[in-house]
């Protein structure tokens, strides 16, 4: 009796992109197998069209096509010759490591103002036009209230945002508390969305215990 032999994907070659799967695999090692280079780059330009269908978010991206050659290329090993109409990567390219991206090492000095309200201190420092500038550290001091209204439940005085103020800019922005004009509109809407949010929990927690009611009543 002949033998069965059992064919298992551990099996076989690994997948160079799995994205694709092992039928473009095989598809593209059976490209490489054809003496002509023309029909190779034909066969090659119908297969891009394939991939571009099964994977159809790639489309989303403007270069998307010359990605698809150079993922063929990638697939093939760096080895199918052909006549790409775009530059085919290399091996370092491809295996070359992502650039580390270094972490901001400025330290933030309150954490509930984050650092972008720190950066934008800093931006508000290098303005000429005093009117603006006065806007912008308004608009700032603002902020700064409803923010440690909201994460810490605390009121800060404008004397106190004076003083945090000058703390985060090195003391290049020098306001006494008396001049800042400060909203405190942003909290309000907070406080007002919130009190609704309760009074509508309440709402569907008493409807929810009717019901019961009802249909305790009913049996």
């Amino acid at each position: 009796m002949q033998s069965i032999q059992e064919d298992y994907n551990t099996q076989r070659e690994l997948l160079k992109i799995s994205e694709y799967g092992r039928s473009i695999q095989d598809y593209i090692q059976h490209i490489k197998t054809i003496e002509s280079k023309k029909e190779r780059t034909s066969w090659v330009d119908a297969l891009v069209n394939i991939m571009a269908t099964l994977n159809p978010e790639i489309k989303k991206q403007s270069n998307y096509e010359e990605v698809l050659w150079g993922h063929v290329y990638q697939i093939s090993d760096f080895s199918l010759d052909i006549d790409s109409p775009y530059p085919l990567p290399t091996q370092e390219d491809v295996h070359r490591k992502p650039t580390a991206i270094g972490y901001p090492d400025t330290v933030i000095r309150f954490r509930f103002y984050g650092r972008n309200l720190q950066n934008m201190i800093e931006k508000v420092t290098e303005i000429d036009d005093d009117h603006l500038k006065e806007d912008l550290v308004n608009l700032i001091a603002s902020y700064m209230y409803n923010s440690c209204k909201i994460w810490n439940d605390e009121n800060l005085s404008n004397e106190v945002l004076a003083e945090h103020l000058s703390t985060l800019s090195r003391g290049k922005l020098k306001i006494a508390g008396s001049d800042l004009v400060v909203s405190a509109d942003a909290s309000k809407n907070i406080n007002k969305r919130n009190s609704n949010f309760n009074r509508n929990s309440n709402f569907r927690k008493n409807k929810k215990n009717n019901n019961r009611g009802k249909n305790y009543r009913r049996y």
